[in-house]
């Protein structure tokens, strides 16, 4: 059909479609008698002219109507967050996770059946998994989504097995992960990375991918691949999914921590996939080669050219050209990295934009605050600059005494830039205020005694460029505050997500804070462009260090759940007033976002894409309001990731234009009205069929 979809090598221009009357209550919005319509429309603004054609062409052939409902009703109101309002209620038991004893920190989405629920997967650091009933010996799970709960499937499951004899019982002992269909054969996979202090011996548990049958069965895939890091130092603490190259297949960016063995933070790394379960190492090819700290000059580390010590991984379209960035969160106030994608000598590969784009670090760098710079001034004051620092605030004793007989402070290095950022945890990659960029959203730990050079979790709000920059307004002007809940108190953010909770249009932010004292799970609603108001634990849900989430439509009602971990962490003497008795996961069910208007989108790529779609770009315009998203392939601290049905709220409207840009070479776009309260499932080349949400 003339019109239904079109390849563009051209990236797509921000806000293409905002100009774009919406047809949807003529076609199908929310019919009288339940029926959805989906009609193929011209894929762009910037190309108005020759769409023209094209819509006729489309018009004469019939269009591509889903549906004999020409009824149309007219919307009720959406759904809107008022304060006092309880939004969330708790489901841990009713939903299996409290029986099952599902404890842990680590959690990420997935659907090991293919049956379109959302199913969990839970880690709690490398210890062993002991199935014997009754014994809470377990450090890994994975659980079926029944619809109604959960079942426990991780023994049966195959999941998690051994390459290399351990003892009796042993599994594998990895806890970062992501799932991909990586051999696009319709059904998810796993990749669980694990780390080795030295090099990895072959008599030892190394990175495994694990192949799924399409039954939810798993097998280990291939020895011979880049992918298990042998021979190679690994402490793996990010993983994504990624098309870097847009070849159909999917490849795999694994960061890395820090190695004791090596004392320097490791070389992370880019797997280029081969399409049966392989990887081979294109780190250096693509241009991702890094410095280990002691053979970098200052100048190179403040340059960001040294190892990342990361936390995380993340890979998104930051500049909308159709090929994805990649981003290393930082521990260690060391800086994060981006890596621009561009070509390298003819080749797909990247350049480091991480200082140049704003991520690598803010600009605070006045480190005379530091109660540990201060210290060490008052106690050499003929060291360079301290002629300008301020008296400590503290007993430097007691502090170095906190401290392990010393200062946390080295004052030939902690000066640079390079040592003034933030201990950075999970990234996020959302359009948070609907301009058609992608912003990021980082995590970070903040010390009390450190200061203001200290990175805090902010927004990093896309300005649009070709070379990818970030404006970082502060937490003063996106509200996106917290309240220090007394002196000497310790901000612990790991972890967090982006989504809209009430479904009227606008993402909001949830942070879960952890680690320390007085650290819980946040929330705010984005109730103005770019600006967020606070909830009160009382309107979602009271969760103390709350480290760890999964956010999905667990109960196919129409709105976003959240299951939520729990840290144990400095749970010692009156440190641990309060912590829970065990690490139990909960689970909180939305109950009043289902009442509004909604649409889920299940992508899957065709020939030249992967076939889970990773990596593409979807706007669905409704209400004046455009909003942008891709499918995600893993992201944060040891690896979060979101269901690969994307949900968008859609306030008043009921219906929405959809506009899909594929991950193929060619970045082929295709667009369609669909009506709201719906999933639909999308293969490329074809049209939006309505789809039961299971």
């Amino acid at each position: 059909m003339a019109g239904q979809f079109r390849s563009l090598a051209a990236p797509l221009r921000a806000g293409a479609l905002a100009g774009i009357a919406l047809a949807a209550m003529a076609l199908g919005g929310c019919g009288a008698n339940g029926g959805a319509s989906a009609k193929a429309v011209s894929p762009a603004a910037d190309a108005q002219a020759a769409d023209a054609q094209s819509d006729g062409d489309a018009a004469a052939d019939g269009g591509a109507d889903a549906s004999t409902d020409s009824q149309v009703a007219s919307c009720a109101p959406g759904t809107r967050y008022q304060p006092g309002q309880p939004w969330y209620k708790e489901a841990t038991s009713e939903w299996g996770l409290l029986g099952l004893q599902v404890r842990g920190t680590q959690l990420s989405v997935t659907d090991l059946d293919g049956d379109g629920r959302p199913d969990l997967l839970v880690r709690n650091g490398g210890g062993p998994d002991v199935f014997a009933p009754g014994k809470p010996e377990r450090a890994r799970w994975l659980l079926r989504n029944t619809g109604s709960g959960f079942e426990d499937v991780t023994e049966k499951s195959g999941l998690f097995s051994r390459r290399v004899p351990g003892p009796p019982g042993a599994t594998h002992p990895g806890a970062t992960l992501a799932s991909a269909d990586v051999d696009n054969d319709g059904d998810v996979d796993v990749y669980v990375a694990t780390g080795a202090e030295g090099k990895t011996a072959a008599a030892e548990p190394s990175s495994e991918l694990y192949l799924n049958d399409g039954k939810g069965q798993f097998s280990l895939g291939p020895a011979d691949s880049a992918a298990r890091m042998q021979g190679l130092p690994a402490v793996p603490m990010g993983v994504a999914f990624v098309d870097f190259d847009r070849d159909g297949i999917l490849d795999l960016f694994v960061t890395h921590n820090m190695a004791g063995g090596v004392s320097s933070p490791l070389q992370d790394r880019l797997l280029r996939g081969k399409g049966d379960g392989r990887f081979v190492d294109v780190t250096q090819a693509a241009g991702l080669l890094t410095l280990a700290w002691n053979n970098a000059t200052v100048t190179q580390l403040n340059q960001a050219k040294g190892h990342s010590w990361a936390w995380s991984a993340a890979a998104c379209d930051l500049n909308g050209d159709g090929w994805p960035e990649l981003l290393a969160s930082s521990y260690g106030r060391a800086p994060n990295q981006l890596w621009q994608a561009a070509v390298l000598g003819g080749q797909r590969g990247y350049l480091n934009a991480s200082v140049s784009s704003g991520f690598a670090y803010d600009q605070g760098t006045d480190w005379t605050d530091n109660e540990s710079a201060r210290c060490h001034c008052k106690d050499v004051p003929g060291d360079p600059e301290c002629g300008k620092v301020p008296k400590p605030t503290l007993d430097c004793a007691q502090l170095k005494l906190a401290f392990g007989g010393n200062y946390r402070w080295d004052h030939a290095g902690d000066r640079q830039p390079w040592r003034l950022g933030g201990n950075s945890g999970t990234t996020i990659c959302a359009d948070v205020n609907n301009d058609g960029h992608m912003d990021l959203l980082t995590n970070e730990i903040k010390h009390w005694d450190v200061g203001s050079s200290s990175d805090l979790s902010e927004l990093l709000l896309n300005i649009g460029s070709l070379d990818v920059q970030f404006d970082r307004p502060g937490n003063e002007a996106t509200g996106l505050t917290r309240e220090h809940a007394q002196a000497g108190w310790d901000e612990g953010h790991m972890t967090s997500a982006i989504f809209d909770f009430d479904n009227d249009g606008w993402p909001d932010v949830y942070i879960g804070a952890s680690d320390y004292p007085d650290n819980r799970a946040l929330l705010w609603r984005q109730d103005a462009p770019g600006h967020f108001q606070a909830l009160p634990t009382a309107d979602f849900f009271d969760h103390h260090r709350a480290q760890g989430n999964a956010v999905a439509d667990f109960d196919g009602d129409g709105d976003l759940d959240i299951a939520v971990g729990h840290a144990h962490m400095r749970c010692e003497g009156q440190l641990g007033k309060d912590c829970y008795p065990t690490q139990q996961v909960r689970l909180f069910l939305n109950q009043r976002g289902q009442a509004g208007h909604w649409l889920q989108l299940d992508l899957q790529g065709a020939a030249g894409s992967n076939r889970q779609a990773i990596g593409a770009r979807v706007r669905v315009t409704a209400g004046g309001v455009t909003q942008t998203a891709e499918v995600d392939g893993g992201h944060g601290q040891g690896g979060l990731q979101r269901h690969q049905v994307l949900h968008f709220g859609l306030g008043d409207a009921c219906a929405a234009q959809v506009e899909v840009r594929w991950p193929d070479a060619a970045g082929t776009l295709q667009t369609a009205t669909v009506e709201g309260g719906k999933r639909w499932k999308w293969l490329q080349g074809g049209l939006p069929a309505p789809a039961k949400v299971p």
